[in-house]
């Protein structure tokens, strides 16, 4: 299900709790998706959808890149940064929808 109309309205706050809640994706302008995932055992918020011209944007906006299994992939720090980078981001990529994740095992 979606929260269509309500999506935009959200603050970076709301996203952030949202985001860190798990349950939910962040669609952003440009195919920009923000979620949480499992990497190196922890719960992180990771950004998918940007292109590689896009990389130093965002590693600007307060993302930060590794490569995992030989591929580039970029987090939200978890700290108190997060909310701050997330509104930037949206700022940059207006939230266009926000999508409810099944959770596994959920019927």
């Amino acid at each position: 299900s979606t929260l269509g109309d309500q999506a935009p309205k959200l603050s970076a706050d709301q996203v952030w709790q949202a985001l860190t809640g798990g349950s939910v994706e962040i669609h952003l302008a440009e195919g920009h998706v923000l979620k949480q995932v499992r990497a190196m055992g922890t719960p992180r918020i990771e950004l998918t959808g940007f292109n590689d011209l896009g990389v130093d944007r965002l590693k600007s906006v307060g993302l930060i890149s590794e490569i995992v299994s030989w591929k580039l992939r970029l987090f939200v720090p978890m700290g108190g940064e997060g909310p701050n980078i997330v509104a930037r981001l949206i700022e940059r990529y207006p939230l266009e929808r926000v999508i409810e994740r099944q959770r596994p095992g959920a019927a």
